[in-house]
């Protein structure tokens, strides 16, 4: 159902993101999976890496004449699953949505970069975006 993004997916994941005014930093297409229906790419994530082991779950998207359908979840539980760390890092405005998976706001302790990253985004692409983290650690979380 996924596969990683190719550098042709990439120049429509671009679109994509200015659009939905999403996290359009550093993109690469080594870091996205997408998924296709008909060919047609209709969602689409990444994992982002900062350096120094910590690393970003976002830029999760879904196409309009596709949400509502489930889509945004599998792209979140895929990302999730192919998570490089225990501890799987998002920067949001959507804390119900991503409280269902087992993410929880964090104050203190979250790593510099996106500490940083935080500092940038807030007031410019979205207002109320937070630091959220699923310790799979802890709490064991796998989705299938």
């Amino acid at each position: 159902m996924f596969e990683p993004a190719t550098d042709d997916d990439l120049t429509a994941i671009r679109e994509h993101v200015q659009r939905f005014k999403l996290d359009g930093e550093h993109l690469a297409a080594g870091q996205f999976i997408v998924a296709r229906e008909g060919g047609k790419v209709v969602a689409f994530g990444r994992v982002k890496p900062y350096g120094g082991g910590v690393y970003e779950l976002g830029t999760v998207g879904v196409l309009e004449p596709f949400r509502g359908q489930g889509w945004g979840d599998r792209v979140v539980r895929e990302l999730i699953r192919r998570f490089p760390t225990p501890e799987v890092w998002i920067t949001t405005d959507l804390t119900a949505y991503f409280e269902r998976f087992g993410f929880r706001k964090v104050e203190d302790g979250v790593p510099a970069a996106l500490t940083d990253k935080l500092k940038r985004i807030c007031g410019t692409l979205r207002q109320g975006v937070v630091a959220m983290v699923l310790r799979r650690d802890l709490t064991g979380s796998t989705f299938s």
